[in-house]
């Protein structure tokens, strides 16, 4: 049996997992100079913006970026984030203290560490060891590439990661699960599109098969409260298109592409380009690996995961996940086609989005995973190895190397 611990009654593999998070994270945050490109001044400005002008619902199109020699002052260039203000409202506060990133940074650490953490929680909670091997999940739970890195940067992706462990702890039972549910769906909205439509499809998936199997019933409280959770999560789009007739602003003189600039693609040769740089953006560095190898690295997980579907003991949400994962990707793709037609913008390629579904698809995997070590051990040695190596992790080793 293993070894437990007093801290979140978890075994110590899955702390020893999650404390290589935070230290891999936390060598983002000392090392890795500010700015980053994942828009990490663009999000300080926000909560600067938001410190200086507190708004429930702001007029995006009037916020500027600080100053890069000066983090107290703007410049003169327009912003282009246009997520909900629940993020910056948040982190606001420590503006009294600095206006430096590493607290803010560090900030995104704590949050991504938690986001982490419920998932184990659920997890070894839900299912015995013997079921669900802890540390195999707690390895697969920590491996989505861009988990770290982001981890360690201000970012609003580290809100939402945590925002869908609550909704991953809510399906999953936790202590309060309607609570968990509502209040991730809540604070997925609040956060960001991207999260938002993915958690509420998981759920809506989740809570729609258990109508038809009979698992969940009208008059469940859990089915209800998810309701309420969408409709609070719907309010800061709902009205941003109530203001300017769409769900979310878009800076279009940031993201235009002059026309002769434009590289000419139709549906088919953007699909191409989408998905190929999908894989290419995969790993934690990006490009790091050619395309064939970013292609085995991305499939792998999605392959062990579609082989964990045939336990039963795991397939609703699973499945659930599966389904998610389906509809954020097709949202993603045609809301990427109307970007490129519209403003000629081939950026919307971000997996990052995607981090959102991965303790779904970490479950999954683990079991796709764990019939491999049933038939053949150095196989699935072999599987947890791929899915490591587009990790922060992975890519240090082989940057050694």
């Amino acid at each position: 049996m293993a070894a437990r611990s007093v801290w979140l009654g978890l075994p110590s593999v899955m702390l020893f997992v999650l404390g290589i998070h935070m230290a891999l994270a936390l060598f983002v945050v000392f090392v890795v100079p500010f700015p980053t490109q994942i828009d990490e001044i663009q999000h300080l400005s926000v909560i600067r913006a938001q410190y200086e002008h507190p708004t429930i619902f702001p007029d995006w199109s009037q916020y500027k970026m600080l100053r890069l020699d000066d983090l107290t002052q703007w410049s003169g260039f327009s912003n282009y984030i246009n997520h909900p203000s629940l993020y910056y409202l948040m982190l606001s506060p420590l503006m009294l203290l600095t206006s430096e990133p590493l607290l803010f940074r560090l900030t995104s650490v704590l949050l991504s560490t938690a986001a982490l953490a419920i998932g184990m929680v659920a997890v070894h909670r839900r299912f015995a060891a013997d079921v669900v091997p802890p540390g195999l999940y707690a390895v697969m739970a920590a491996s989505f590439p861009k988990a770290a890195v982001v981890g360690g940067m201000v970012n609003n992706d580290n809100l939402a990661a945590l925002a869908a462990a609550m909704v991953f702890g809510g399906m999953l039972g936790l202590p309060g699960a309607s609570w968990w549910l509502a209040v991730g769906l809540a604070v997925a909205g609040w956060t960001k599109l991207t999260a938002f439509i993915g958690v509420a499809a998981v759920a809506g998936a989740w809570l729609g098969m258990g109508l038809l199997t009979g698992r969940v019933k009208w008059s469940d409280r859990m089915l209800w409260y998810a309701c309420v959770g969408v409709m609070l999560g719907a309010v800061p789009y709902l009205v941003t298109f109530m203001r300017i007739g769409q769900f979310v602003w878009v800076n279009e003189a940031f993201w235009r592409v002059p026309v002769a600039q434009r590289l000419p693609l139709d549906l088919m040769g953007f699909a191409g380009w989408f998905f190929k740089w999908l894989v290419m953006k995969w790993p934690a560095w990006e490009q790091s690996y050619s395309l064939p190898v970013a292609l085995i690295l991305i499939l792998t997980p999605l392959a062990l995961a579609a082989a964990g579907l045939r336990h039963r003991v795991i397939r609703p949400w699973g499945q659930a996940y599966a389904i998610g994962l389906v509809v954020l990707l097709t949202i993603h793709f045609c809301f990427g086609w109307r970007s490129y037609v519209t403003l000629g913008d081939l950026t919307i390629m971000q997996p990052r989005y995607y981090n959102i579904l991965w303790p779904g698809i970490a479950l999954a995997a683990t079991m796709g995973i764990a019939d491999l070590a049933r038939r053949w051990r150095p196989a699935a040695t072999l599987a947890v190895a791929i899915c490591l190596m587009p990790t922060m992790l992975g890519t240090l080793v082989n940057l050694n190397f």
